[in-house]
């Protein structure tokens, strides 16, 4: 993980800590949301008493029911049983159930014998009571209702907002950004995996020229310079034209055919309309030194890699297939663990596009192979 990488993890972390850790925060939610409960329920009480007591009765009351809820999400929940997500709520909400029901008769038996002067266990046994209800009462108990709910949903939304709500969203801003720094530093993992064995591989190629003909492994090494620059001017681009693409194929394809001579042979059936569409940075050779070092290198005889691009029904399609020995069923099915080249571009297609884009292919014993890239269209590049 880079540095960057690292110190935008360590934001995150501070900031989640910051944002619901904190004693402070945490009891600004719960009691916001408790005090707005009660104040609605208590408002309502007021304008039918006119008593500011059982106003303040019921935001008081709202504390309470809050220190409840901050017991019960430090002390009980967390020591609650059960192994399944579905088992844990059940506790959880047959606990709270308990805990709450108990408090509130117990406060409310509290608050009756305060000030009322009776238990709330024992049954009314007095004389029955008239409520009247003045004319002015209810000329304006409608706009009452209407404005009652007001400052508690005020109270929760601002609370929720700026302790829930934005926090939240800045979170999910920075898991973003989390994933795409991850997702670029695996392709550069992906990538930098084919760079040395590309190298290896070219290297081993010129050394078997050095003694039969040392003018064309020369040649090569300058040409494997070329190829390095390249790699050099593109190292920071996750997509390429195809027609780079196709050109850093042909300078490796110089290498090989120094080395095989007449046995190799290469056919190009490129449409001119993809070769402005990107594709993913090193995508091409890959398949390319595949094709010749399983297929051409083992077979008796010359042989052929043909390179086809087309655009079909918004894809580019991109294939590789050579007349070569070829795979049995059995060895297809592994093709992507036998080698770093065919590994790395599944992986690499996977965190671009999905894991629905993956290199499809299909071999024949003694007949060849075909590795076959479908890709959905990225705008061309501008000239």
């Amino acid at each position: 993980m880079t540095g960057r990488e690292a110190g935008l993890g360590n934001a995150v972390m501070q900031k989640t800590t910051k944002q619901f850790g904190s004693l402070r925060d945490q009891l600004l939610l719960i009691y916001g949301f408790s005090v707005a409960v009660g104040l609605q329920a208590g408002l309502v009480y007021f304008f039918l008493t006119g008593t500011a007591r059982v106003l303040l009765t019921s935001v008081g009351w709202g504390f309470v029911l809050g220190s409840v809820v901050i017991a019960l999400w430090w002390w009980v929940f967390p020591r609650l049983p059960g192994t399944s997500e579905a088992g844990r709520i059940a506790w959880a909400t047959v606990t709270s159930a308990c805990v709450v029901s108990f408090v509130t008769v117990a406060g409310t038996q509290i608050l009756s014998s305060l000030f009322y002067g009776f238990s709330i266990l024992r049954p009314y046994s007095g004389e029955g009571m008239t409520i009247t209800v003045s004319a002015d009462f209810l000329h304006y108990a409608p706009l009452a209702a209407a404005f009652v709910p007001v400052a508690p949903t005020v109270l929760m939304a601002v609370i929720g907002y700026r302790r829930y709500f934005t926090p939240m969203r800045e979170l999910e801003t920075r898991a973003r950004e989390l994933n795409e720094l991850a997702a670029s530093a695996q392709l550069a993992a992906l990538r930098a995996q084919i760079h040395p064995h590309f190298l290896f591989n070219s290297l081993n190629s010129i050394a078997q020229l050095i003694r039969t003909d040392p003018a064309e492994a020369e040649a090569c090494i300058e040409r494997l310079a070329e190829i390095f620059r390249y790699l050099t001017r593109q190292a920071s681009r996750d997509f390429v034209p195809l027609a780079d693409e196709l050109g850093f194929g042909d300078a490796y394809l110089d290498i090989q055919r120094a080395r095989f001579r007449d046995s190799l042979k290469v056919e190009k059936r490129v449409d001119e309309r993809t070769l402005r569409h990107l594709i993913p940075n090193l995508i091409l050779q890959p398949l390319v030194e595949n094709a010749i070092r399983h297929g051409i290198s083992r077979k008796v005889g010359p042989g052929t890699v043909t390179i086809e691009t087309a655009l079909d029904n918004g894809h580019l399609l991109l294939r590789v297939t050579d007349d070569g020995v070829g795979m049995t069923s059995e060895t297809l099915a592994t093709a992507f663990d036998r080698g770093v080249g065919l590994r790395s571009i599944r992986d690499r297609l996977v965190r671009l596009y999905g894991a629905e884009v993956c290199p499809e292919i299909t071999s024949t014993p003694h007949r060849g192979t075909s590795v076959t890239l479908k890709l959905p269209i990225e705008p061309p590049a501008r000239d």
